[in-house]
């Protein structure tokens, strides 16, 4: 265990394949990759493709984890980053690590020191406490580290940056949003990568990565980050803004405060950060796709196409919601999420027994859930654009259970190839493309294909290709019903860069123009950001029918 500027880093040889698998079994870290440091440039290119753009933000002074083309047989251990096409560098960044690069002479794993999920180990003594059966040695100094904050990752996609973790070296660098007559407000994001933000002005500051606020150490960052955030700044919010999601640890502090709260539906949060980037201040069309989100209408959202600006929006088309047999059980097993979709398609308890999934599994355990499913037991519904690609992953035999967030998702992306470029045809599509968009038809050809013994690389590629078709056909119906032509993209999902890139180049295609994340992740380490935005434009409204209403009742 080493300690560096914004925390401890787990440090062990990228090449011994051994070593990297201790400290899986010790950290608690199934697949997930592992970040990676070099010396040099130079040793980076021994076992990456990198681009000039690369180059640039490797050297740059924020000294982000770059995700980078691999090259086969680059004499690294695959366990360092199993199943990825990617590997995640950055160049030393203290004085301490150019002497161990210097003299090491090799690729050093830079991971996190923590246990899974906790925050990061920041003080000697926390070190040796926390990390003791995790690390056989410390190299430990007394510069104290008196605000965690864990490495930025970013990679390049068509000569752009894109942010998938804003944290040390882009923060407290406010983004600019305009209209300074606003009061100051605190966003505390949503649960999952959590980061909060302040405003003042036309400025917005967000945090560093807090992280998943599922444990007690994690929750206790994110407390101290808001302490942190509006004393260095000598901001005192005024308001308080948050998800509308009720089980949200955020959302329960927020409403537990003595400012007044302003609660912002969670896509419209996703939308507003890009228009915010962008300057957008118009109608726009807005695709957000993930995996949760609460909708307004009390079910789980996901999937969502809306047709609005930075104060509303209208709901203009959404998947068909999906069955999540054991809510939480069937996202962490996606294999559920498969037989479900499985059990819709063919209706029987026995659907898809000629498969290898799910022919591989136990029949009493299917019939319990399609008991589950016919009866709603514990069964909710979602539209999340994510779950169908953790069904489509299951269904091709590439993840049935998950170590780390979106790792089924992940692994279609990785496996896809990326010389198909057709999806299913027609017959994949639904009827219509408003309104509530049917996946059946898309599943149906997959389930077919895979009845065909077609090879999963192909049929990932395919799948792909045909949801990117499935929304752009949505997107073009809207267009031509409200003349609309500007598109924000935002959402979890849009990190898969097969995916993202299909759809851009068939948007461009047909004459979108097309707007993406630039300075905060698509992911809801943006959430704050945006939900800033929306609360600003009520408040505004607010404001404004009041003044409204003083001026009518003064003539």
């Amino acid at each position: 265990a080493i300690r560096g500027l914004g925390g401890f880093h787990l440090v062990v040889d990228a090449a011994n394949a051994e070593a990297v698998a201790l400290l899986r079994r010790r950290k608690k870290r199934g697949a997930k990759p592992f970040a990676l440091m070099a010396a040099t440039l130079d040793s980076v290119q021994s076992y990456c493709r990198i681009s000039s753009r690369e180059r640039q933000l490797l050297s740059s002074s924020r000294r982000p984890i770059v995700l980078l083309e691999k090259k086969e047989n680059g004499g690294l251990a695959a366990n360092v980053a199993p199943g990825q096409n990617y590997l995640g560098f950055m160049l030393p960044y203290t004085p301490l690590h150019h002497l161990l690069l210097h003299d090491f002479g090799g690729v050093l794993v830079m991971t996190s020191a923590n246990l899974s999920e906790e925050p990061i180990v920041t003080g000697n003594a926390e070190a040796l406490e926390k990390l003791n059966g995790i690390a056989d040695y410390f190299l430990l100094h007394d510069r104290e580290i008196l605000q965690r904050c864990d490495d930025s990752i970013v990679c390049v996609d068509e000569e752009q940056t894109r942010i998938l973790r804003r944290s040390r070296g882009y923060v407290p660098a406010p983004v600019t949003i305009g209209d300074n007559d606003v009061p100051a407000m605190l966003a505390v994001g949503g649960t999952l990568k959590n980061t909060i933000a302040l405003s003042r002005g036309g400025q917005v500051f967000l945090s560093q990565h807090i992280g998943d606020l599922d444990n007690e150490r994690a929750y206790a960052f994110f407390r101290d980050s808001m302490d942190h955030l509006q004393r260095i700044l000598q901001i005192t919010p005024q308001y308080v803004v948050c998800d509308k999601h009720p089980e949200y640890l955020s959302t329960k502090w927020a409403r537990a405060q003595k400012l007044p709260v302003i609660e912002v539906q969670h896509h419209h949060a996703h939308m507003a950060a890009v228009m915010a980037e962008h300057q957008l201040r118009e109608k726009v069309l807005g695709l957000i796709l993930d995996g949760t989100g609460f909708g307004e209408d009390g079910t789980i959202w996901g999937g969502e196409l809306f047709a609005g600006d930075r104060r509303g929006f209208s709901r203009r088309a959404w998947l068909r919601p999906i069955p999540l047999p054991g809510g939480e059980a069937a996202i962490r097993n996606p294999w559920r999420i498969a037989w479900a979709i499985l059990y819709s398609l063919e209706g029987t308890a026995k659907a898809g027994k000629d498969l290898p999934f799910p022919g591989d599994r136990d029949p009493r355990e299917l019939e319990n859930l399609a008991v589950m499913v016919r009866r709603g037991i514990n069964t909710p519904l979602s539209s999340g654009c994510g779950r169908l690609f953790d069904g489509a992953a299951a269904l091709l035999g590439l993840c049935s259970r998950i170590d780390y967030e979106a790792e089924a998702a992940i692994r279609l992306e990785m496996v896809a190839d990326r010389t198909v470029v057709d999806g299913f045809g027609a017959t994949a599509r639904p009827g219509r493309f408003d309104g509530e968009l049917d996946w059946a038809p898309l599943m149906a050809a997959l389930v077919g294909e895979i009845r065909r013994r077609k090879e999963p690389r192909e049929l990932a590629a395919r799948f792909q290709n045909e949801l990117a078709e499935l929304w752009l056909r949505a997107l073009l119906r809207a267009r031509e019903e409200l003349g609309l032509n500007k598109v924000v993209l935002s959402g979890g999902v849009f990190q898969n860069r097969f995916f993202s890139a299909r759809l851009r180049l068939r948007l461009k295609q047909k004459g979108f123009t097309v707007y993406e994340h630039r300075l905060v992740p698509p992911n809801d380490g943006g959430l704050a950001l945006g939900q800033i935005v929306v609360a600003r434009e009520h408040l505004k409204a607010k404001t404004q029918s009041e003044e409204d209403y003083v001026l009518s009742h003064t003539r």
